[in-house]
């Protein structure tokens, strides 16, 4: 039809040209609740976690493709996402409350669900796939008190976490 970009029918994407998922800006900032950067000083976290968007396809709609490298023993805030994703677990391991996940396991979480996990003791890289280029954090754990244990394994972790 007159007017219609045409569709691409294959794209290729190399890892060495994945941007930060902060430089990209295909996910807003997290709303993190004030208190707990006045009780907690997060930059520890920082190095405990390296997440590159290696596809974004076109429009809002498009497919995107996540990595996730979490070191050892990094804990996510309980929190959620507008946008469904598919996890697969290509290394390491991941626990989410009694389910221990190891390489080629995976898990879906729908958009809105609130959720978290925790690296295993050699840490995890994880995929992410959704379909959407644009998506939200919305952080469920909102008291200093729900961090401190993200915070003291930050702490306890960081120095292993800058030698990886």
């Amino acid at each position: 039809m007159p007017g219609d970009q045409p569709r691409k029918n294959m794209v290729f994407y190399r890892s060495e040209d994945a941007v930060s998922l902060d430089d990209d800006g295909m996910m807003s900032p997290p709303d993190i609740t004030p208190a707990v950067y006045k009780t907690h000083d997060l930059s520890p976290m920082a190095d405990g976690n390296k997440v590159t968007v290696l596809f974004k396809g076109d429009g809002p709609d498009g497919f995107s493709l996540v990595h996730s490298w979490f070191g050892a023993n990094f804990q996510l805030p309980r929190h959620s996402h507008s946008a469904d994703c598919l996890y697969y677990v290509l290394s390491g391991e991941i626990s989410m409350g009694n389910r221990v996940m190891t390489a080629g396991d995976g898990f879906f979480v729908a958009q809105d669900a609130v959720y978290a996990y925790i690296a295993g003791p050699s840490g995890a890289e994880v995929l992410e796939f959704r379909s959407a280029t644009s998506f939200d954090m919305k952080v469920a754990d909102k008291t200093a008190e729900q961090w401190r244990p993200i915070i003291e394994a930050a702490v306890a972790n960081h120095d292993a976490w800058v030698r990886q």
